[in-house]
């Protein structure tokens, strides 16, 4: 398994998409949110997400096609 840690910028548009739902529900990884700051206008979270690295990409491909920007952390990626 692999995890990688990102923070995602919602623009106001999105911020009240359930893009981290739809996310669990269509791809086998696991998120955590680890912090969240959420307003009318935006919203910053940052996540761990873990599972295999190609259905990790996936994932990070789906969060950016709904048009979220997705920033890696540091470029932090961990395989256990």
């Amino acid at each position: 398994m692999n995890m990688i840690r990102l923070q995602l910028i919602y623009p106001e548009e999105k911020v009240k998409e359930p893009v981290l739902c739809m996310v669990c529900k269509n791809f086998d990884v696991v998120v955590n949110i680890r912090t969240a700051k959420v307003s009318q206008d935006t919203g910053i979270i940052t996540v761990e997400i873990d599972g295999e690295e190609e259905e990790i990409e996936r994932a990070i491909k789906f969060i950016e096609e709904q048009g979220v920007t997705v920033q890696p952390i540091e470029g932090q990626i961990f395989t256990e």
